[in-house]
């Protein structure tokens, strides 16, 4: 019997996890496992950037490689994910914010993050879905441009219950983009789309009542 520690390496750089309709009390999950050298059977990740509460109430950057001595979890809040190899190369995904777990063994350290609304992949991502990303990030920027005081937001942001912020980013471009009286054929497609998605949380039962306005959560 072969001991060979590659043996036991993960066949894959990172995986997103979808729950089922018929399992609607499943969580949306992005595994990334970060190795301290390339594996060159994938694209290895070296680092990967997560946007975190502190314990002061803050909002860091938080940047994890391998080996991982420091905290094994972390409430992370809605923006990007990004997974940097060791030339460079990134790959990312935006979040409304989640759980991070971080188990680091011998020779890869694993991140699990586990959130209650989609990871949405940003590379090689259909135009809707990057559209979707764009205007979100637009939306987020204009909440926090309401602020005087930059940390208020950010107490939003941390409290933030990340499947209702997605719902919230939904409705909120529906509103945006449905009166438009002259669509052109970018922003019917992407008016379906929207409506595509919020029908999925709909058809899994993830909808309880009225959706919150974005105002009302950030």
């Amino acid at each position: 019997m072969t001991n060979n520690p590659e043996s036991r390496l993960p066949k894959i750089g990172y995986v997103y996890h979808y729950p089922r309709l018929d399992h609607p009390a499943d969580s949306f999950r992005l595994d990334i496992y970060i190795f301290p050298s390339p594996t060159e059977m994938h694209f290895d990740i070296k680092v990967a950037h997560f946007f975190a509460k502190t314990q002061a109430g803050a909002l860091e950057r938080l940047s994890i490689s391998h080996p991982w001595p420091f905290e094994k979890s972390a409430h992370v809040c809605a923006g990007l994910v990004e997974m940097q190899d060791d030339k460079g190369k990134k790959e990312e995904a935006f979040t409304f914010g989640g759980r991070l777990q971080i188990d680091s063994q011998e020779a890869f350290t694993t991140c699990t993050l586990v959130s209650s609304a989609p990871i949405l992949e940003i590379s090689g991502a259909s135009p809707m879905h990057k559209l979707f990303i764009e205007e979100v990030e637009c939306l987020l920027a204009e909440r926090q441009a309401e602020y005087a005081v930059a940390g208020d937001y950010v107490k939003r942001l941390i409290q933030a219950d990340p499947q209702q912020l997605y719902l919230a980013g939904l409705e909120a471009l529906i509103q945006k983009f449905e009166p438009f009286p002259h669509k052109d054929d970018l922003y019917t497609r992407f008016l379906v789309y929207l409506h595509q998605q919020k029908h999925r949380m709909e058809a899994a039962g993830l909808i309880k009542g009225p959706i919150q306005p974005l105002s009302h959560i950030l």
